[in-house]
């Protein structure tokens, strides 16, 4: 799959006996999704020591409606999804980042898991009832969980993001600990203990701490023009009370965080828009305005993940393609996808060299030596414009490698290379490292 860049068995087959054993491995039983995310867990503790690692989670839903009469009714591995009507499974993995130049470095928990067709809905269930434990939203505490006992004896320090759907006043509890700090967009207008005022009324009184500048990009959907923003900081410790119906009372009466309020200047804002505006709670100390504008740095770095999932799909790998006739076969070919997507990303983020990762984190001393000599020979020119200008056996130097088999022409005039680019360079440059392995192959071969 990451040699083709595609999850689409016909397109990944030369032949029908090809198709066939594809599909056989992703549903032979002793392969299984433990030992494929086992895999991927050891490499990014490997690789997170003594960083200070940024721990990025969300969920995605995996569809597969249009291939419904592929599946046998009883699959357990399927179910409905986020309509309740069509059939799938969902994805909630946790990405590990390193703050120095947030170089994505792997997968720290991945959770897959699937609804059933005959589940109570939530008020049948009694929700409200239940223990967090019990419920689809404990994957936020539980892959948290998961990454710190992974991580806690290798990396310098973790910080745990999420967005609205991870303000969980038990997250808080349970994942703060000596080795840990949490960072999440809040979601509910909490009570504050000891307060009259609830939390966005007191973040609101506070006085502006500093300022800083962001580009904004032209977005239809969110009914965004482009400009350069003005956004003004301001921060406060709070005590965020127990919520008065949470069914457990063990937990603290109040949890003391931070509170950061992250809101566009008014002059900045165009008529007929909403400023921007993000609400961040942290377990980190933040005593002056710069460590306020690093957390809000630290946040916007999901839009890592969110990019994750925009190349597992119909962008890029297009898992939601696949012709296999599993539940359990696709959540083994998700998790594989995923390291397939992680390498395009991982290229497309050095591509400036600010990440000083060795190529060999990535590729094969084999495929950088190959690398190196397709990119003399067809894509380096005689000026000095025309040459790779990054480091001998740096992942930036495959990076642009990898961007002039995409189609990139390496100059900075033309933009920089995006993930789609990255994605058809590695595609080509695997097919035609293959084709080198099977010739020194056959070439062995033949003197035997």
């Amino acid at each position: 799959m990451e040699m083709g860049q595609t999850a689409i068995l016909n397109q990944l087959s030369d032949s029908h006996a090809d198709n066939m054993a594809y599909s056989r491995f992703f549903n032979n039983d002793s392969i299984n999704l433990f030992s494929l995310k086992k895999s991927s867990q050891m490499k990014v503790k490997e690789l997170s020591k003594g960083r200070h690692v940024l721990c990025l989670q969300d969920t995605s839903e995996i569809n597969y409606e249009k291939h419904r009469n592929f599946f046998h009714l009883a699959d357990e591995d399927l179910g409905p999804v986020g309509n309740n009507t069509d059939i799938g499974f969902f994805l909630h993995p946790m990405l590990a980042v390193d703050t120095n130049g947030y170089f994505p470095l792997g997968f720290s928990s991945i959770h897959c898991w699937n609804r059933r067709f005959d589940k109570q809905d939530k008020h049948q269930r009694g929700y409200k009832n239940q223990p967090i434990e019990t419920k689809e939203s404990y994957r936020w505490i539980s892959t948290g969980k998961e990454s710190i006992e992974l991580l806690k004896d290798s990396v310098s320090h973790l910080t745990i993001i999420g967005d609205r759907e991870s303000d969980i006043y038990q997250e808080f509890v349970d994942l703060k600990t000596g080795h840990s700090d949490l960072l999440i967009r809040s979601k509910e207008n909490r009570g504050l203990y000891g307060e009259k005022k609830k939390l966005y009324e007191y973040l609101s009184d506070q006085p502006v701490s500093g300022t800083y500048k962001i580009q904004v990009h032209s977005d239809k959907r969110k009914n965004r023009e482009s400009r350069e923003a003005i956004i003004d900081v301001k921060y406060c410790k709070v005590k965020i009370s127990r919520p008065k119906s949470h069914i457990d009372k063990s937990l603290p009466e109040y949890i003391e965080l931070t509170a950061i309020e992250a809101r566009e200047n008014s002059s900045t804002v165009p008529d007929g828009e909403k400023p921007i505006l993000w609400r961040l709670l942290t377990t980190h100390q933040v005593p002056d305005a710069p460590t306020t504008i690093l957390m809000v740095t630290w946040y916007k770095t999901r839009w890592l993940i969110e990019e994750l999932f925009r190349l597992l799909k119909q962008q890029g790998i297009d898992i939601e393609s696949s012709q296999l006739e599993s539940g359990k076969g696709l959540k083994k070919l998700a998790v594989m996808a995923m390291q397939a997507a992680l390498k395009i990303l991982q290229l497309r983020q050095d591509r400036d060299g600010l990440c000083f990762i060795r190529g060999s984190v990535v590729f094969s001393e084999e495929e950088l030596e190959f690398a190196e000599t397709v990119s003399q020979s067809r894509y380096e020119g005689k000026t000095q414009l025309q040459k790779n200008p990054h480091p001998i056996g740096s992942l930036a130097r495959m990076s642009w490698i990898i961007a002039r088999m995409g189609g990139w022409k390496g100059y900075q005039s033309t933009g920089k290379p995006g993930p789609i680019t990255m994605k058809r360079g590695l595609a080509k440059f695997n097919i035609m490292y293959q084709g080198l392995v099977l010739a020194k192959y056959h070439k062995d071969v033949y003197k035997e």
